[in-house]
């Protein structure tokens, strides 16, 4: 019979990422924690951990086990948790990364995660490439832009997010542009877009529209459509709330992308990334939910 004090000190190994800093976590020595492994190996009759270039990772019979262990802990915490009469409130230190294309559009979201959960630091960055990011173990969960879930990732898709045509009101109501292409002051990405989509709509209204400007960032998108230097294409979700923005045109479903919250496949959740997860996912789903 398996003991689950074995799967404990594996989850353990593999969040710490060796059996030193497992050891430490524990607060028992390296020697039994690899003893403890050989065992539940053993038991088993497979092996767990391979080695890679960077270290020993979960062997596909361990990232099996990995995700059964992590769920028995979810839910043993949630039965202390039920028979307790009180929930125990998650702490610890998450750290986020942010696909740099959504600019500071979620800050309100994790500003009311951090809110809900005082005893949860966030360490926020933005990246390009957030998934390799978490690949990378830079950081623990990354808020990421793709069209289907990555190998060597696993988590959760939160939905699409779209993009629209935007001006201000004032820019609209003196130029009156029918539809992007009669647009006057075109605001363009220069460089790499964030996203190949831009790059196709920027392609495409180029040829018939004046480019007021180009930006190199999405904050410099926002912030030029914002003081009335033109149009460009915004995050529904997000602009559609501003009150000093008007849509020129409806969304096009053909440059929609799916937002994903996601963690590394081979490492188990802590009890505040997990936290993180489930409370931001529920937010953001709410928030980019569709009006129209």
């Amino acid at each position: 019979m398996l003991d689950w004090d074995n799967l404990r000190i594996f989850l353990t190994a593999v969040r710490a990422g060796n059996y030193t800093a497992a050891a430490r976590r524990l607060r028992i020595d390296r020697t039994t924690v690899g003893r403890r492994l050989d065992r539940l190996e053993r038991q088993l009759g497979v092996p767990l951990f391979e080695q890679g270039e960077d270290g020993y990772h979960p062997t596909v019979a361990g990232r099996r086990v990995l995700e059964i262990a992590d769920r028995m802990e979810e839910l043993a915490d949630g039965l202390a948790e039920e028979i307790g009469g009180r929930a125990r409130a998650p702490a610890g230190h998450v750290r986020v990364i942010i696909a740099a294309d959504l600019g500071a559009e979620l800050m309100p979201d994790l500003a009311a995660f951090a809110a809900a959960h005082p005893d949860i630091r966030l360490s926020i960055q933005s990246s390009a490439d957030p998934c390799e990011d978490v690949i990378q173990r830079k950081s623990d969960i990354g808020l990421c832009l793709v069209d289907q879930q990555p190998d060597h990732l696993r988590g959760r898709r939160v939905g699409t997010l779209r993009q629209a045509p935007y001006a201000t009101a004032a820019y609209t109501d003196r130029e009156k542009p029918a539809d992007p292409g009669a647009v006057a002051h075109w605001i363009c990405c220069a460089g790499r877009p964030p996203l190949p989509a831009m790059r196709r709509w920027d392609g495409a209204i180029a040829d018939r529209a004046a480019v007021a400007a180009y930006v190199d960032s999405w904050a410099a998108l926002r912030g030029a459509v914002d003081q009335g230097l033109g149009a460009a294409f915004l995050w529904t979700f997000a602009a559609d709330p501003a009150p000093g923005l008007r849509r020129i045109a409806p969304p096009d479903p053909a440059i929609g992308i799916d937002l994903w919250l996601l963690v590394r496949d081979d490492v188990p959740m802590e009890q505040a990334t997990r936290a993180f997860l489930h409370d931001i996912a529920d937010r953001l789903s709410r928030r980019i939910a569709p009006a129209d």
